[in-house]
């Protein structure tokens, strides 16, 4: 009809479908007008081309037109309105979705029913639209779909969950939205809460947004998606449930509670916050009052309700602040900040970058290494009593922290002063494995001595800078992974003199370089130091046989470790190429396995390791929770000379973009250089459209 003209977009539509849909996947499209939207027409389609010949055929003036969003049951295709409208006809039910696509987020400004949104409102929704996709990116959630409704915003993240009966899915997509809601909900914008169950529908993109009458001060706008593709990354479930997991506990049961609406605990939340001079808005939902701080405590430039703090109806408090800068801030972290002796337990004052590990070397002047030997003055000395042994003081031991949190809690980290040896067949993810332990220990501002025989110095810095940088900070392309320069220097800064490469142009032969290193560890007053790896080192000054070098080598390290206060840590191939590999297969020699403090097997999830698991310990390890249908990757406590510790196997989940093996699917870690990347502002980028 050519009632129709100006009142659709060919080629956006085109371009929604092709990238809400998979070519010839079933949707539904409702065109809704009249009072309340009680005039409702409704059609299957499976192309844009057959849709856009529909369209011909009805009036769209006055009309909306929506998209269901999630995997429909083909078999609804067999309905009456298959390739063309039909009005009163039966349209897709929660129980016709098979698969939930979508995670839709729906910003719309606060208005009167039944008009459009001025200019002023429409802006302030693409400003809190900006905040919660760079809160939502930062919580480790891909890239959406960016579109504009035509009244506010929309954010489309890809998901892929099966529609199950018993309501997880749909009850998880309603948890996510509520706490959005509860964190970014303003007077003036409000987040759609209902948009959870699977047969929601949206706005059909490419279609004019037709609410009330087409005003200067309100006009009529097109939806349009601003960005997006076909091939849109997949959010993991694990991030949703993640998110999910911020909204409080339910309340206790009524009779457990007093007759007032906001339960308070015995700590006065106003009178703190009176008190100590915090001035806010007050606002409320069915779960918490919720105070949006006029300045936050940490940032005075984080103003206008950026920084909130809630207060939950089971007495609950939380805090929460936007900016990048303040993200790990919490509630105990404001009291503390006005009344420091508030908690009996102290927290690290440098928590962004300890984590409860001690600096140690930030007040040491000098890291002593003393000679190799003790003067002997008498042979009594050679040999101690009991109780002089006992009348000694306790060793101060200090440890790394490796970011491997079973082996952080099981063995404290990696001791300083011990060695330890870290082996697997090759692709199994070891070298992956001690880059991150690295990178680690420089954002706990530990120092790095590294040896790569394998890499040019280049490559294995950048290997580690894009460890260091997450996700949001690199681009996959059709040739590659890669950071922006910018990036580059900024992790470069923050890397500093934490970090410190042997120069490869100065050869392999190990006894030159243990003379250096020697000085080197003691000059940066070394933490850790990495060798990466041993096949690469030219041990033949130790010794003409290979079995006896590696021995010495290790012996040398073993000394260098004491003497240093370092921990060493040793990359190995082990004997065989392939299979599922033991202690005694590390390298050529098995004085390797007994002189070393540590040692650590890192297994790529294959059938060779399901099967050798299986032979040797006679259980399926996916039987036992050993690794689970996501793990990419194990790696084994082989050896723990201090603790004990053998036989214990930690399931790591590989995450391509970045070369980093997580604790968890939802594990996203922000290193410290991140702190130094500009916070999203109210003022936006003219080249994005929220």
């Amino acid at each position: 009809m050519a009632i129709n003209e100006g009142l659709y977009i060919e080629k956006e539509i085109r371009k929604t479908i092709d990238i809400l849909y998979p070519p010839k996947s079933l949707f539904e499209i409702r065109i809704i007008g009249g009072r309340n939207g009680k005039n409702i027409l409704s059609g299957y389609f499976s192309d844009a081309d057959t849709l856009l010949e529909a369209f011909k055929k009805v009036d769209l003036r006055k009309n909306n037109v929506y998209i269901t969003l999630n995997a429909i049951d083909d078999a609804c295709g067999a309905r009456n309105q298959w390739e063309r409208f039909v009005s009163n006809a039966t349209s897709t039910s929660d129980n016709n979705i098979i698969w939930y696509q979508w995670f839709f987020v729906d910003l719309d400004p606060v208005r009167i029913a039944e008009v459009s949104s001025t200019d002023e409102e429409l802006e302030h929704a693409k400003k809190l639209a900006h905040k919660v996709y760079e809160f939502l990116k930062d919580f480790g959630f891909e890239e959406p779909v960016k579109a504009l409704s035509g009244n506010g915003c929309h954010l489309l993240y890809r998901i892929s969950m099966p529609n199950d009966k018993e309501g997880n899915a749909s009850r998880l997509v309603e948890k996510c939205l509520r706490v959005l809601a509860m964190l970014f909900d303003t007077d003036e914008v409000k987040i759609d809460t209902t948009n959870f169950n699977p047969s929601r529908i949206c706005k059909l993109h490419g279609t004019l947004a037709q609410k009330g009458s087409d005003k200067k001060d309100r006009p009529h706008r097109f939806s349009m998606i601003f960005s997006g593709h076909p091939d849109m990354p997949v959010t993991s479930r694990a991030f949703l449930e993640k998110l999910a997991a911020q909204l409080p506990d339910d309340d206790p049961p009524p009779q457990h509670r007093s007759n007032r609406q906001y339960q308070q605990s015995d700590f006065d939340l106003l009178d703190f916050m009176s008190r100590n001079g915090i001035t806010y808005k007050e606002d409320s939902n069915d779960r918490a009052r919720i105070y949006r701080l006029d300045t936050c405590p940490f940032d005075p430039s984080h103003r206008n309700g950026d920084a909130k703090i809630f207060h939950y109806t089971n007495g609950a408090i939380a805090f929460k602040c936007h900016h990048n800068h303040c993200r790990d801030y919490r509630w105990q972290d404001v009291r503390k900040k006005f009344e420091p002796d508030a908690y009996e337990r102290e927290y690290p004052d440098d928590s962004k970058y300890d984590k409860g590990w001690a600096a140690h070397n930030r007040e040491k002047t000098k890291q002593e290494v003393p000679g190799t030997e003790l003067s002997i003055e008498s042979p009594e000395q050679m040999f101690r009593t009991a109780k002089e042994i006992l009348d000694d003081p306790e060793p101060d031991y200090e440890y790394i922290r490796s970011g491997i949190t079973v082996i952080d809690q099981r063995m404290k980290g990696l001791q300083k002063s011990g060695v330890s040896v870290m082996s697997g067949v090759r692709g199994s993810g070891k070298s992956t494995i001690a880059g991150q332990i690295i990178v680690n220990a420089i954002n706990d501002r530990q120092n790095v001595v590294c040896y790569s025989g394998e890499l040019n110095n280049k490559k294995y810095l950048r290997w580690l800078m894009r460890q260091a940088a997450g996700k949001n900070h690199v681009k996959v392309t059709a040739s590659g992974v890669f950071l922006e320069e910018d990036n580059e220097s900024k992790i470069a800064e923050w890397m500093g003199e934490h970090f410190w490469l042997y120069n490869n142009k100065y050869g392999n032969k190990f006894k030159k370089i243990e003379q250096f290193l020697r000085v080197k560890l003691q000059e940066c007053k070394a933490d850790l130091c990495v060798i990466d790896n041993l096949m690469a080192l030219d041990l033949s000054e130790y010794d003409r046989d290979k079995y006896e070098a590696q021995t010495a080598f290790m012996w040398a390290l073993k000394n260098l470790a004491e003497l240093s206060n370092t921990h060493i840590m040793v990359v190995a191939h082990p004997k065989k190429a392939d299979g599922f590999i033991r202690l005694n297969d590390i390298s050529g020699s098995g004085n390797i396995s007994n002189i070393v403090d540590n040692a650590f097997l890192v297994h790529r999830v294959n059938n060779d390791f399901k099967i050798g698991y299986d032979a040797t310990f006679k259980k399926n390890p996916e039987s036992v929770g050993v690794i689970d249908s996501k793990t990419t990757n194990v790696i084994e406590i082989a050896k723990d000379r201090e603790f004990g510790t053998q036989d214990v196997f930690v399931k790591l989940y590989f995450e391509e973009s970045t070369k980093r093996l997580r604790n968890s699917m939802d594990e996203f870690i922000h290193y410290g250089w991140e702190s130094d990347i500009e916070d999203f502002t109210t003022d936006l980028p003219d080249d994005i459209p929220f």
